[in-house]
């Protein structure tokens, strides 16, 4: 017979690592056509209102006291469309932004992991997207600490 894929929440490697952050935020990532065409400025007010709601929503207004040396990331993208793929991942680049350390060039990183790239976070960001109600668009974080290799 046939076989039905059934999406899993959760990516094998982040299977019995520790969940050490999980938040849902009041908005769905952009999408990547959204940010391509931005002016720089326009492009760091966006982040800075991902900046805003991944402390104040996510983190209660504490910042880590220090970020994951390596992280596993999965996002939850709730929307009334969907996007292909190259747009989902895309548009994360704001909130990426936020989550990693602070550096002259994005001060607004809050500093839950290390870095975005394949040192830190070995594997690309997990991204699920799922059917909301429009006008219902949020999105779940969650960040797995994945052992030092």
């Amino acid at each position: 017979g046939m076989t039905v894929c059934v999406v899993e929440d959760t990516p094998s490697w982040c299977k019995g690592r520790p969940l050490v952050f999980d938040f849902e935020l009041p908005e769905e990532t952009p999408s990547n056509n959204v940010i391509k065409g931005m002016h720089y400025q326009a492009y760091r007010q966006l982040r800075r209102m991902w900046r805003v709601r991944v402390l104040g929503r996510g983190l209660g207004g504490v910042r880590p006291k220090q970020p994951l040396p390596r992280a596993a990331l999965v996002v939850e993208r709730h929307c009334a469309g969907e996007l292909d793929w190259d747009n989902a991942y895309g548009g994360l680049k704001p909130l990426l932004d936020c989550l990693v350390q602070p550096s002259p060039r994005n001060p607004d990183g809050l500093g839950l992991v290390q870095d975005d790239n394949p040192r830190h976070m070995p594997y690309p960001p997990f991204v699920l997207q799922v059917r909301a109600a429009r006008g219902k668009g949020r999105t779940r974080i969650r960040i797995y600490e994945l052992a030092d290799s």
